[in-house]
């Protein structure tokens, strides 16, 4: 665990603005390598990931915070401060969700096209992220016996624990590694991000019966040791209701985008002078 990596002077440049300046910079590299695949012009997809890292971190940390109202509202001087990392990667799946919509109706471009682009992206970018959060000491795991070589003693933490963000940055690249592997096979569009809510559902779901959170998420009602309902005998938290509905979702795109018949008058199809290039208007 390294929250601050090194000073600038008086300034310290902490382990999480770096991770998620990796994560935003490895999520780049691979929409952009895959730009041309899909029929977009690698400056106008790197423009909108721009815009979607800033949106992103925005939504990440307003529904970190509507989680909690009451909390938050006694403890204002905390709403503006991300040394907690109160980010959720949900609150940037939303909004940057919404923001890619806007963006495909703007250009005049495929929504399904434009998902399975960037959704391999989103997936490397969540492994370096959430290295990050390790290195920050937040999102921790459950207590771990000595005997196991890898458990972590996080600052601040009484005992051994997980250390769950490296689980979950392992199984989304094992994750991202299925989606490349799958994309390959042939798709339709659309079905490449069903396949990331599938996976990336998953993932989270698994996560969390590891994951144990920080001391102020225990507090604030927020931590995965608090569960929201029951399943038989089995405790579900709120992210894994929501990890569970992205799975139903993922499912219910994937087959609603393989029945889709693709065609060249589709109104969702890239025009003429949109950022498609031109061999993919034909296609």
């Amino acid at each position: 665990m390294l929250p601050i990596l090194f000073h600038i002077g008086k300034f310290p440049v902490r382990s999480y603005g770096i991770s998620i300046l990796v994560a935003f910079l490895s999520g780049l590299w691979l929409v952009r390598k895959r730009a041309e695949k899909f029929g977009f012009d690698k400056q106008k997809v790197t423009d909108l990931c721009f815009y979607l890292l800033i949106i992103g971190i925005l939504g990440a940390r307003i529904l970190f915070l509507v989680q909690d109202i009451p909390y938050y509202s006694k403890h204002l001087n905390e709403v503006f401060s991300l040394t907690f990392a109160g980010l959720t990667s949900f609150g940037a799946l939303i909004t940057g969700g919404a923001y890619v919509i806007y963006w495909a109706k703007k250009h005049h471009a495929r929504l399904g096209n434009l998902c399975d682009l960037l959704a391999p992206g989103f997936m490397l970018a969540h492994v370096f992220g959430r290295i990050g959060c390790f290195l920050n000491g937040c999102c921790y795991g459950g207590v771990c016996d000595a005997s196991v070589p890898w458990a972590t003693h996080f600052e601040g933490v009484v005992g051994l624990h997980h250390p769950a963000q490296l689980y979950d940055s392992l199984m989304n690249l094992v994750g991202l590694g299925l989606l490349l592997l799958y994309e390959r096979k042939g798709f339709r569009p659309g079905q490449v991000t069903g396949m990331f809510l599938i996976l990336h559902g998953l993932t989270r779901f698994i996560y969390e019966f590891w994951r144990a959170g920080t001391d102020q998420e225990v507090q604030t009602g927020l931590a995965s040791s608090t569960y929201w309902t029951k399943i038989g005998s089995l405790q579900i938290t709120q992210a894994q209701g929501v990890a569970l509905a992205m799975i139903v979702g993922g499912v219910v795109l994937w087959f609603l985008a393989g029945r889709r018949q693709v065609s060249p008058q589709d109104p969702t199809e890239l025009e003429p002078k949109s950022d498609v290039a031109p061999e993919m208007q034909a296609a």
